[in-house]
């Protein structure tokens, strides 16, 4: 029982991290970057208005 919720929990590791590295790439992850980019597409949004 023990193994399977251990097996369970680095499936669910491993598919987190393949989702952060599809949305987020490979680089390490910056709260900056992040928010600039965020705060551009609110721009971007804004202005299509």
């Amino acid at each position: 029982m023990l193994n399977f919720i251990k097996e369970y929990f680095k499936k669910s590791i491993k598919k987190m991290a393949q989702e952060n590295e599809k949305n987020f790439g490979k680089g390490k992850l910056d709260c900056c970057d992040l928010n600039k980019a965020n705060n551009a597409a609110k721009k971007a949004n804004t202005q299509d208005k």
